[in-house]
């Protein structure tokens, strides 16, 4: 299986996009000011002890309380750390003490975050628990030779009364290489040390390391074909801050300089849209709905316009294999999580049914979610639970609508802005003026004038045009229109609508991106 990793690096948001055999299986995001708490350590104080529960709340200083539970570690590293802490929460913990804690889950709308007072700090072959007392080694790591060749090197370089896990990328390697891992882990947890003892509570103690950072972490391992970044800034930071990358991979590193975006080229962007729509169109002609309430997501198939097979439940039987593996990788590519119902069409055949669901778990086969799936009930339906470890593609990309007061959702202005910045670097390349306008809502222009103007100016040095914008207040938040600053036909990109004539690629009865001419009187007037 080929593999590739594509980085997109912009000033409001970083993306990562990785690739299997020419097919994108994974999105990860990372927002600017967002608040994206996965790992990050605490001080924080007690607000409540629930003995019934055998759970905590504890103040950290955001918009909810840390939700609180004695148990082991809860992450991608296969450790078995059960009941750690033996002892009745209540004997532990009173109301007031001060508890130094890390974020498992992010918050919900309705719930705070998870988290543990089982500190674990993360690095390219091996975890560092500095609070306990166990040696670890990934269970995907099978010979047994090698299993405690790992142990004992832990046990020679582990500081006593601490802890690590083995990492998979840890296996083969010499003993001086997974030191020099630990001994960034210990500078790492020392710099914690010193800010515990004089920081006040509710204070944020250490976060994770920026997403290229990290996907060049976690992700790029020597099956990695290449990994391709569009920033030369993240390229440098990789090359010199990343020790433990080997010849092979530094190789296979690459920086980006086409002109056309990184992500439209190798087609992730229209990728990115599809996952944005309720309605997915299938090869076939069928369709599946994704649609989120308030306690699970529900997944719906349906036939639309396929009529092939030889029959009735051959052609049921087609339909449903090609929408499991679908379903599959919209769950993946939005990181949909929680309770989730699928209701694929109704089959006789237990046969069918059994490669329906085996199609659906294959589908998940490298996901770090590992999802539990439940075999069909009398109903027709397939349950199935995934862990919720961050914030789903939806909630990072889109936020409250000014317009709606909440009733429905719009691209953030981040992403608008990205976009434009995209599309005036297609446009520029249609119209040789000197100049190119640009209506848009007064919100996204915010966004470009900050720092300074920099990011405007960057914009006019690389399409080589100066740049005039005219922001409307009464603008939908989604919409923006960029034409030449000459008497002739203007190219409009509204994210409103879209035409009769038009073939849908991404966000079917929902605001979306579509590039068309149309008449300027449905343009509000100033």
């Amino acid at each position: 299986m080929s593999r590739k990793i594509l980085l997109n690096v912009g000033p409001y948001e970083s993306r990562a996009a990785i690739i299997e055999d020419g097919k994108l299986c994974e999105l990860m995001y990372e927002i600017e000011d967002d608040e994206k708490i996965v790992g990050c350590i605490y001080k924080g104080r007690v607000a409540n002890v629930v003995s019934g529960t055998q759970s905590a709340f504890v103040d950290i200083g955001i918009h909810k309380d840390a939700y609180l539970t004695l148990t082991g570690v809860e992450n991608d590293f296969d450790m078995d750390l059960q009941d750690i802490f033996k002892s009745p929460i209540q004997d532990l913990l009173k109301v007031g003490q001060d508890v130094i804690l890390q974020i498992l889950k992010e918050p919900t709308p309705t719930k705070g975050p998870r988290s543990t007072m089982t500190i674990s700090l993360p690095g390219r072959y091996l975890v560092y628990m500095p609070k306990l007392d166990h040696i670890g080694v990934s269970k995907k790591i099978f010979q047994d030779k090698e299993r405690e060749r790992l142990r004992g090197i832990g046990r020679r370089i582990l500081p006593k009364g601490s802890g690590l896990v083995f990492r998979t990328a840890a296996e083969g390697l010499e003993e001086n290489i997974l030191k020099r891992d630990l001994d960034l882990l210990l500078k790492m947890w020392k710099r914690v040390e010193e800010k515990i003892a004089s920081s006040p509570p509710k204070t944020m103690l250490h976060r994770d390391i920026p997403l290229p950072m990290k996907v060049a972490r976690d992700f790029f391992t020597d099956d990695v074909e290449e990994m391709i970044i569009d920033s030369e800034e993240a390229y440098k930071s990789i090359v010199e801050d990343c020790e433990f990358l080997t010849p092979m991979q530094r190789a296979s590193l690459e920086l980006y300089k086409d002109k056309t975006p990184l992500f439209e080229k190798y087609g992730i962007e229209k990728e990115i849209e599809k996952a944005f729509s309720r309605k997915i169109w299938l090869d076939s002609g069928s369709y599946i709905f994704i649609d989120k309430t308030e306690a699970m997501y529900c997944i719906d198939v349906n036939s639309g316009r396929f009529s092939g097979g030889n029959g009735l439940e051959e052609t049921v039987f087609k339909v449903n294999m090609e929408a499991a593996k679908e379903i599959a990788k919209q769950i993946r590519l939005r990181n949909l999580a929680g309770m989730i119902i699928i209701d694929f069409i109704d089959m006789e055949s237990n046969s069918h049914r059994n490669q329906v669901l085996r199609a659906l778990k294959e589908g998940f086969k490298g996901d770090k979610n590992k999802p539990h799936i439940l075999d069909f009930s009398e109903l027709g339906l397939i349950q199935m639970t995934r862990r919720r470890t961050s914030s789903s593609l939806d909630e990072l990309r889109k936020t409250q609508c000014p317009c709606c007061k909440g009733t429905g959702k719009t691209l953030s202005v981040r992403t608008i802005a990205n976009t434009l910045k995209t599309d005036l670097i297609k446009e520029s390349e249609r119209y040789q003026t000197a100049e190119i306008t640009v209506q848009l809502h007064k919100s996204v222009l915010d966004v470009f004038k900050a720092h300074s103007n920099k990011e405007l100016k960057d914009i006019e040095s690389v399409i080589k045009r100066k740049l005039i914008f005219k922001p409307k207040e009464d603008l939908d938040i989604e919409y923006y229109k960029i034409e030449p600053s000459l008497n002739t036909e203007p190219i409009e990109t509204d994210i409103t609508e879209m035409p009769n004539s038009a073939v849908p690629t991404n966000r079917t009865n929902k605001k979306r991106r579509f590039k068309y001419k149309k008449k300027r009187n449905s343009i509000p007037e100033s």
